[in-house]
């Protein structure tokens, strides 16, 4: 693994590292720089970039000779979408980098581990390539076919917060080894304080603060004994290699005893059976298994809940489940109206002449449409698939939904605000063909595009799964089928739209 990692802290690595991270942080829909955090050591996007070539050689020489300590992180506050608040903690821009260098370096190594079984490949869905809420989101549905509708909904109390560092170097240390170079930036990463985002009087630090002037780390740091920063990309390969021992006990020990299917986002979980007096026994072991880690089920029925899925809906990872749908978590729908509204309350703003109808073309084509489909793909001129990483978007996120009626009734609700906007601001009224000849791209021809979507066949292949059958329930969009079919497909096609264009 040194080796490895010898090879990974190169300046070059170090430098595409840095310049994925820009693309990552730029708004496709905005003009300007990247939307790059500044850390607490005040450095920011302009510099590091100017200085780039000089600072990735440091940052390469103080990795190799094991020198390299991590920086304070900025901490601030975001409200939860079940409410509370969480703590995110923002690293500087050279921290970023390391973080995602030494994440690439050991993905494959960690990776081993959770794909030890078809079974347990499955179970963990969050912070790994290819796997993701919509794919846990599949899974459950699945499940619920086969007649599992009764659901331990758990969550753990405060989980990054609270992580036990013993417990986890532990892991890291049967992992990695006693003395290596990733066991001690690991460590290193996690036991790394941060400074509060209000000062001592209470006022909250501004963006630009730490550009002007630094505070006194000594009087105000917080030194972390407990509890991992969360935020980063190796917060989320931590949490996994925390709870991998937790996903083996329900698989291999909990299983035995109860008839179960799993699915694990994070430190949210949900225990599917198929005979509800299990339930209360499940939970009772559960949370005692949680206390041998060094962890705490939520005994509050808001936050972990035995669901009849017959009676009521279940929620997990932004979905809301019925024995027939799977649908969006009218909270997810809520926020993306808010977003709609944004856009269009700033539609005045945009510099696009006195013609009210070219205004409103303009903005259904370069504003709601941008919205709805992404920066839009690369696709292969051969066999007509996604070439490369796919773009995301809300729809391609909630593309796993059985219940079309929701989007229809969304699309409507984009018409109608819409069309109330330019009627209150330019006396426009405006029809529904008017937003078809505009070119208007609804979310639901959007949605069934999704569907239809395929990777390119043309390069190698990288999936993993399969068919839904008993050992594998979830189809991946990412499964190609072979070259030579889909190329034969594609030329059928072809031909098929040329004669009826003639």
């Amino acid at each position: 693994m040194d080796d490895l990692l010898t090879e990974y802290f190169q300046s070059e690595k170090l430098k595409a590292a840095f310049e994925a991270y820009e693309r990552q942080k730029t708004d496709f829909l905005q003009q300007g720089e990247p939307k790059v955090q500044m850390g607490v050591d005040g450095i920011s996007y302009q510099t590091f970039k100017k200085e780039l070539d000089l600072r990735c050689q440091f940052l390469s020489n103080r990795l190799l000779q094991g020198t390299y300590q991590f920086y304070t992180f900025r901490e601030i506050e975001k409200d939860k979408p079940s409410g509370g608040k969480r703590i995110l903690s923002i690293a500087t821009i050279r921290d970023v980098i390391v973080q995602k260098v030494l994440y690439d370096a050991i993905y494959k190594e960690i990776e081993k581990d959770f794909q030890a079984t078809p079974i347990l490949d499955k179970v963990s869905c969050a912070y790994r390539k290819g796997k993701s809420a919509p794919y846990a989101a599949n899974l459950i549905h699945h499940y619920i076919k086969q007649g599992f509708i009764f659901a331990l909904d758990a969550d753990i109390v405060k989980f990054f917060d609270r992580l036990s560092h013993e417990y986890l170097f532990e892991i890291i240390v049967r992992k990695f080894g006693q003395d290596t170079l990733a066991t001690k930036l690991l460590k290193r990463f996690i036991k790394t304080g941060g400074l509060p985002h209000k000062n001592q009087r209470g006022k909250i630090y501004s963006y630009r603060f730490f550009h002007h002037r630094k505070p006194i780390l000594n009087n105000q740091r917080i030194i972390r004994t407990q509890g991992i920063p969360q935020g980063g990309v190796l917060s989320g390969m931590l949490a996994n290699l925390y709870l991998h021992e937790f996903d083996c006990w329900v698989i291999n020990d909990l299983a035995k005893k109860y008839t179960l299917r799993y699915v694990r986002y994070a430190d949210d979980f949900v225990i599917l059976l198929k005979q509800q007096e299990l339930i209360y026994l499940v939970h009772q072991e559960v949370a005692q298994k949680l206390q041998d880690i060094k962890l705490e089920l939520h005994t509050d029925e808001k936050k972990t809940k035995h669901v009849d899925i017959a009676q009521e809906f279940l929620e997990f990872v932004g979905f809301q489940f019925t024995l027939e749908y799977i649908k969006i978590k009218p909270a997810n729908i809520l926020k993306f109206q808010e977003r709609i509204v944004k856009k269009i309350n700033k539609e005045p703003s945009y510099n696009t002449g006195e013609d009210f109808k070219r205004r409103f073309r303009f903005f259904i084509k370069c504003v709601i449409n941008r919205k709805v489909t992404g920066r839009g793909e690369q696709i292969c001129d051969t066999c007509g698939g996604v070439l490369g990483e796919r773009v995301k978007s809300w729809m391609g996120f909630f593309m796993v939904i059985t219940d079309i009626q929701q989007i229809r009734e969304l699309d409507k609700w984009i018409r109608k605000e819409i069309s109330q906007h330019f009627y209150k601001k330019y006396k426009l009224r405006l029809k529904k063909s008017d937003f078809k000849n505009a070119g208007l791209i609804t979310l639901e021809q959007e949605y069934y595009r999704l569907r239809k979507r395929k990777s390119c066949s043309c390069e190698k292949c990288n999936s993993s799964s399969g068919a839904i059958n008993d050992s594998n329930p979830v189809q991946d969009t990412r499964v190609r089928q072979p070259l030579c079919w889909n190329f034969i497909l594609s030329i059928i096609e072809r031909i098929f739209k040329k004669l009826f264009a003639l």
